[in-house]
């Protein structure tokens, strides 16, 4: 059986296991780069990836990715389950408008490693309309994290021989606390298309986990951007991480590549972490952190007094806003805080929280269980709203679906679809626990679960 943390904000996953010519001698012609807005990507979580993945003899593939405007290149950003796990075996291949292959399987090869966080990439054979990807069955169990894309890449652009990672931090973007690329140890920069009239930003999230060293993970999102999809840079111009630390991403003296279509003039503002109300359970939290908010509230204030911007809902956009977008970003737990980040009153919802612990293992670890038996165990989290939470009035309960009746519940639950109340008063500021028992279901199987906070009769703590 395997375990995943989560709870609306962190889900508990159990299992029981028993973005021309036709080719000729002179190739195809070249195609128009993917734009940002329109890369064709999907992000899996390990329960989310043993789901959706199909069974192929010794692999597991992932659902087809459709590249209407075409594909070249196929890219993956992986976390692994340790620092020294091997890297999984991955493989990718192109289709045709009929889906048939339009050239063999190939392995990705890693441009980049640091601990657990991988990025690989292959080139395909040919230009594709749509891209497979697969993971060695054997080697599933060590993803944590896998987020796939396939796009035609930025051309490659030549370095002078010394390059500078870019130019110095401004003075008075750094009195805003925010840390140097140096700090972070970025790539040199290969940008060169300038934009320095901003008049506009725009907020994103990362759509990774944000449980490790801010300064890794932003070298990975750096060589993901670089290495799968040609970008000259990290896509945005700062970031924020977990504790609430800013980081400068691209220089904002450059064009930045962050809202496909819409990048003129609009400084990108990202926070590294998974803030959607569905598929980013595994990453908690999914609530972004008071600080986080804080902090960028203040950035933002910052670089409209720079920029002489007038703050405002125009001006100040989640990425989902902008014309022609289709995307969630940044997530609707964080897009309900946009009227907190452009006014700077930072104040929490009434029923809000933060993933603290679990005894229960988590999602890349195994957890079986024999037919009938029971595990004992508790989630423990963090009270990040403005109202106190009691027993009998503060629940876990089952969630995707809402209130289903879990097959996993045990003889100590509530109901079917309530593990537990609170275990007492806990105010703002204060950690709970709520504490059940696993029941193995009699068929062997895979049984994932996920659960979330409700304050009964009034409200789903994940409700925007």
């Amino acid at each position: 059986m395997r375990g995943a943390r989560s709870f609306v904000l962190a889900a508990l996953a159990l299992g029981l296991v028993a973005c021309a010519e036709a080719p000729g001698d002179a190739g195809p012609a070249p195609l128009e780069p993917t734009p940002a807005a329109q890369v064709p990507e999907a992000s899996f979580d390990a329960v989310a990836l043993f789901r959706d993945f199909a069974p192929a003899g010794a692999w597991l593939a992932a659902p087809t990715l459709d590249t209407p405007l075409g594909a070249t290149r196929v890219g993956a950003f992986l976390t692994l389950d340790a620092d020294d796990a091997p890297v999984p075996a991955l493989e990718a291949r192109g289709l045709d408008a009929d889906g048939a292959p339009v050239g063999p399987w190939r392995p990705l090869e890693v441009s980049w490693r640091e601990g657990r966080m991988v990025v690989a990439r292959v080139d395909l054979e040919d230009v594709a309309l749509a891209a497979e990807l697969r993971v060695a069955a054997a080697d599933a169990g060590r993803v944590g994290m896998l987020t796939w894309s396939a796009v035609v890449p930025e051309p490659a652009q030549e370095l002078p021989e010394v390059a500078p990672r870019s130019a110095a931090l401004r003075s008075e973007i750094a009195a805003m606390g925010v840390r140097s690329r140096e700090d972070w140890g970025a790539r040199a920069t290969r940008c060169s298309s300038r934009d320095p009239s901003k008049y506009r930003m725009a907020i994103h999230h990362t759509v990774t986990p944000a449980d490790s060293d801010p300064a890794t993970r932003l070298r990975g999102i750096q060589a993901f951007h670089q290495d799968t999809r040609g970008w000259c840079d990290i896509g945005y111009h700062f970031l924020v991480s977990l504790d609430g630390q800013l980081w400068e991403g691209r220089s904002i003296e450059f064009l930045g590549t962050h809202v496909g279509g819409q990048n003129s003039g609009n400084i990108g503002i990202s926070f590294i972490g998974c803030f959607h109300s569905s598929s980013c359970s595994s990453w908690p939290p999914n609530e972004p952190p008071n600080v986080m908010v804080e902090n960028v509230a203040g950035l933002v204030a910052g670089l409209a007094d720079l920029y002489g911007i007038a703050i405002s809902s125009t001006s100040v956009k989640g990425h989902r806003d902008h014309e022609g977008a289709t995307t969630s970003c940044p997530g609707d737990y964080l897009h309900r805080r946009l009227d907190d980040i452009r006014s700077g009153s930072v104040e929490p919802p009434d029923f809000a929280a933060e993933y603290v612990d679990q005894s229960f293992p988590l999602a890349r670890d195994p957890f079986e269980l024999a037919p009938g038996e029971t595990s004992a165990g508790y989630l423990e989290l963090r009270n990040v709203g403005g109202a106190t939470w009691r027993p009998g009035e503060t629940y876990l309960a089952t969630t995707e679906p809402r209130d289903g009746a879990s097959a996993l519940a045990g003889p100590d639950w509530v109901a079917p679809n309530r593990p537990a109340t609170v275990d007492g008063e806990v105010p703002p500021g204060a950690t709970g626990r709520f504490a059940f028992t696993i029941q193995a279901p009699s068929t062997p199987g895979e049984y994932p679960q996920y659960f979330g906070l409700v304050q009964e009769g009034t409200a789903w703590f994940s409700d925007p």
